[in-house]
């Protein structure tokens, strides 16, 4: 009984439905004084019960004995669930290959530990597909080198930017050793960024245990101010290096604007 009882629970009948369906199939015609005694139905609930089977056309009520009930026969009621359910699956595949996607949704997450930046960073190097953009200490460097080369040998284009010695294997690598000294000075944190894909980013401030803190974001305007930071170091680096640094110095002496800029930053 309990199984059949279970089947029938799954195919949208209530368990007192299931109950009283199942045992006036045993014992018809009856009453809902009987079945409640037979089914173990509290008699508060049977005649709601009958009612709801006879909507659903599970039970037919009897038009000569009055108070009796019959079951329809096995064979109609399967045959009735069958059509229902089988409208139900055609009107609900219908609307699932009708619904849109959710256009994609910005992304931010806090990190709040070395090790919690140091493992999204990993992960997010890990699932590049086509770009890494780099702007790293050599500590971080050297912990995440393998990854980065496992990433540069499954075709991802990897540039490097490392505020030391660079030991990366990369497809292009610059030391940034001189704006690293200066910006430590200035901010007393280690900044260290990746742009993965041109679609996510993971930032990191890194100090002690204490204090490092980052966050993870696919939110496209952060995305595109760490990128264009991280190209303006390399731009900087670049051209220091093609004006030498006592020109550069006197350039930055010279012009108000880069003056400002250096003296306010």
């Amino acid at each position: 009984m309990n199984d059949i009882i279970l089947k029938l629970e799954q195919l949208g009948f209530s368990a007192y439905e299931a109950k009283a369906y199942y045992t006036l199939l045993k014992k018809h015609p009856a009453n809902g004084y009987e079945i409640s005694k037979i089914g173990r139905i509290p008699a508060a609930k049977i005649y709601d019960t009958f009612s709801r089977l006879k909507i659903k056309g599970f039970i037919i009520e009897s038009s000569t004995e009055t108070g009796k009930y019959y079951p329809v026969p096995p064979d109609k009621l399967i045959s009735r669930v069958k059509t229902d359910f089988a409208g139900i699956i055609d009107g609900l595949e219908l609307q699932l290959r009708e619904t849109e996607p959710i256009v994609d949704i910005d992304l931010t997450m806090n990190l709040a530990s070395y090790e919690t930046i140091l493992d999204k960073m990993v992960t997010v190097i890990q699932s590049s597909q086509t770009s890494l953009l780099l702007s790293l200490w050599p500590d971080e460097a050297v912990l995440l080198a393998d990854t980065v080369a496992t990433a540069k040998k499954r075709g991802v284009v990897v540039i490097a930017a490392v505020f030391g010695t660079c030991s990366l294997d990369c497809n292009y690598c610059i030391s940034l050793e001189p704006c690293g000294l200066s910006s430590f000075k200035r901010l007393g944190k280690r900044l260290t960024a990746i742009v993965s894909d041109n679609k996510e980013v993971v930032i990191g401030e890194i100090d002690t245990e204490s204090t490092t803190e980052g966050i993870w974001t696919t939110t496209p305007g952060i995305v595109l101010v760490t990128k264009e930071y991280i190209k303006h170091d390399i731009w900087g680096s670049v051209l220091i290096d093609a004006l030498g640094k006592d020109n550069f110095q006197k350039l930055c002496e010279q012009n108000q604007l880069l003056a400002y800029l250096i003296k306010n930053r």
